[in-house]
């Protein structure tokens, strides 16, 4: 569990016209989505406690709340000290059928991802129809990550995309350091030796493939862009265990650093 530094629930407010940066000692005005949800979902009480993150720049803040009308306001204190160096990660999972990709939101940002990327493989079921459809698919879903950060208490929402292939979905990672495919190929390496050489401030990437498995032109795609084959065990998981099981190795790889 992330740790807990300041007291009431984290909330990442959304930019308002004109307002800038959040800063200390100061006082905002949230927006009409962010003030129905402190006052009528929360239901947070003039002088609550709450943190408040600035998705711009991941910082966060202790706060109370000074007004509970219409529009809710804010007084902003302390900024809350960063978080430890670790690594950070990238995950691109094979989009699947029914809830298992809001699950796999969640969890994987729970589990501190700064990127998900869900992508259309040769074999997914899902298939993406549309420009409209893959938004409409980025917005469920970073609904699903920012509810996920504001619990578990992130330093910042993850970056949702919907990718129709795997290429585009290669397009949208940060440069990885470390960028690894889970694979089901008996010269696969252990995932934990693939990762042994992230530190921390890494960026690693984890491609996680649809339950069919990846095509042979899927993985050579992935060979010909410098991700390694890593084996998660001689057990066949499912794609979304496999995803946090991929993603817990990653961030046991690299101790933290303050």
């Amino acid at each position: 569990m992330a740790p807990r530094d300041g007291k009431g629930p984290r909330l990442f407010v959304e930019a308002v016209p004109g307002r800038g940066a959040i800063e200390s000692n100061s006082t905002i005005s949230l927006s009409p989505a962010d003030s129905h949800y402190l006052r009528d979902v929360l239901r947070l009480a003039v002088g609550s406690p709450l943190e408040v993150g600035d998705r711009e720049n991941s910082t966060v803040f202790k706060a109370s709340v000074a007004s509970s009308s219409e529009a809710v306001t804010l007084s902003i204190l302390e900024q809350l000290p960063g978080a430890p160096r670790t690594v950070s990660l990238s995950l691109l999972f094979a989009l699947c059928k029914g809830q298992k990709n809001e699950q796999v939101c969640d969890w994987a940002t729970e589990l501190g991802c700064s990127d998900i990327i869900f992508w259309q493989a040769e074999r997914s079921v899902v298939r993406v129809r549309s420009a409209e459809d893959v938004e409409a698919k980025e917005i469920r879903l970073s609904k699903v990550a920012l509810a996920a950060a504001q619990q578990s208490k992130q330093r910042s929402p993850p970056r949702v995309s919907v990718a129709t292939s795997l290429s585009e979905a290669l397009s949208l990672v940060p440069t990885a350091t470390v960028k690894i495919c889970c694979s089901l190929e008996e010269d696969a390496a252990p995932i934990g030796t693939v990762c042994s050489d992230l530190r921390p401030g890494d960026h690693g990437a984890i491609v996680i493939g649809p339950e069919g498995d990846l095509t042979p032109e899927e993985l050579e795609i992935l060979k010909s862009n410098g991700y390694l084959a890593a084996s998660l065990g001689p057990n066949v998981l499912r794609s979304e265990l496999a995803a946090v099981a991929a993603i817990l190795a990653a961030n046991t790889s690299a101790p933290e650093s303050h």
